[in-house]
């Protein structure tokens, strides 16, 4: 007798799958962005105010990132933890980014 999965059971067992195998996880999106009853991950309608909001912030990103490191020159160990923490995180976001557009299903 095969039991039942809770949603959230389904959810935390897919995470855990996911994050073994990263491989894994950019396939799955990759299906689901394609999939029609998939909201999550279709496409958004969007005006050109959404358009001017991810400018500004892609414009703020290059201007940041070399303000920064002017400030802290070559020596990193001024920033706290906290900051340095930050830092990575935002140039992961932004890889996962450009990762997804690089590489999207339509041009394999």
């Amino acid at each position: 007798m095969v039991s039942k999965m809770h949603d959230t059971q389904f959810r935390k067992a897919l995470i855990q799958l996911c994050k073994r195998h990263p491989e894994l996880r950019k396939k799955l999106a990759c299906e689901l962005a394609r999939h029609p009853k998939c909201k999550t991950f279709s496409k958004k309608v969007g005006g050109p105010e959404e358009n001017y909001m991810i400018v500004q912030s892609l414009m703020k990103i290059g201007e940041r990132g070399p303000q920064i490191l002017e400030m802290i020159g070559a020596d990193a160990d001024e920033l706290e933890d906290w900051q340095e923490f930050k830092v990575h995180l935002a140039a992961e976001y932004l890889d996962a980014v450009y990762d997804s557009l690089r590489y999207r299903p339509e041009d394999l």
